[in-house]
């Protein structure tokens, strides 16, 4: 089974915007996101990227406000299954018009009226995915003699061997035994 085209970031999260920059102080459109895959950049490649941008003229530009959300394939941190981690950005960024006028380090509309959302976009998902991604929150991971996944059932390695010295504090940990008599 061949995987649906991607389509490339720079179609997809850049914005021909002239016509909102030619409009008045407060006019204000929506910008619908519905792709099945995209390449964000490089090193980020997301599916099922939904989600809404509004674009609002200020005096300085353009307000983009929205949120988009996105899966991402990963490996559970614990079983090392595949998986497809939601992500989300949320936006509220503000994008100077005309860039000669903008401070600088702040985001802006190039001269050729396009608004590229990639940057940011690409940060936020990023930033949303989880240090330690789980196929879900109860995962007990793999056995670590014989590398079966728990999830699956329990495997027939032996139970691990305990350290004598640690036995008084392994007690304390047993429900079904008496704590000794003071």
């Amino acid at each position: 089974m061949s995987s649906p085209p991607t389509k490339l970031a720079n179609r997809v999260l850049r914005l021909n915007v002239g016509f909102v920059l030619k409009e008045g102080i407060g006019y204000s459109r929506d910008f619908p996101f519905d792709e099945a895959a995209v390449t964000v950049a490089d090193d980020l490649t997301v599916s099922d990227l939904r989600g809404n941008v509004n674009l609002t003229r200020t005096p300085q530009g353009l307000y983009a406000q929205g949120l988009l959300r996105a899966k991402v394939a990963q490996s559970c941190a614990r079983c090392l299954a595949d998986m497809q981690q939601p992500v989300t950005s949320r936006l509220g960024e503000l994008y100077h018009y005309p860039p000669e006028s903008a401070p600088p380090d702040s985001l802006t509309v190039g001269d050729d009226h396009y608004l590229d959302l990639t940057p940011t976009v690409r940060e936020e998902f990023l930033l949303s995915i989880p240090m330690q991604p789980l196929c879900r929150p109860d995962c007990r991971g793999l056995c670590p003699q014989c590398g079966a996944n728990w999830n699956d059932g329990p495997c027939d390695c032996p139970a691990e061997d305990r350290d004598p010295r640690w036995s008084g504090l392994l007690d304390l940990l047993d429900p079904d035994k008496e704590p000794p008599a003071n």
